[in-house]
């Protein structure tokens, strides 16, 4: 068996293989999304920065990056809102900045993803202001 294999893998087609990953066909999906956080973005609007069609784009973006662009969107508002709130802004207004549609919105999706509110989390850190 062991001599089949060796034998078959002469003949085998190895793809090259790419030292970023194959990444650079979606970083300017990425780098769009994180300028354009507080901005609603639908699937159509991320397949032309890829320059694919929508379908084909879904497919190919989850294959590489395991989420959906919307998750992917989601994670990159939360992880900016995570760093706003480590530099002392109110809820409501990094919801707003981050494109989420209320502090109620932030505050599911803060909890979810870090279990912690974001009240808790700048309690935590120390940066909460005291109204």
């Amino acid at each position: 068996m062991l001599e089949l294999v060796q034998g078959l893998s002469r003949h085998a087609h190895r793809a090259p293989v790419r030292p970023d990953g194959g990444a650079p066909r979606f970083a300017p999906v990425i780098e769009h999304m994180r300028a354009h956080l507080d901005e609603s973005m639908d699937t159509g609007r991320l397949a032309a920065v890829a320059g694919l069609s929508p379908f084909h784009f879904l497919r190919s973006f989850k294959a590489q990056h395991h989420a959906t662009p919307q998750q992917a969107l989601m994670a990159l508002r939360l992880n900016e809102a995570k760093r706003q709130l480590a530099a002392g802004h109110a809820p409501a207004q990094v919801a707003a900045a981050v494109g989420l549609t209320d502090q109620a919105h932030l505050t599911r999706g803060f909890a979810r993803r870090y279990g912690v509110t974001p009240a808790r989390y700048q309690q935590q850190l120390g940066t909460r202001r005291r109204p």
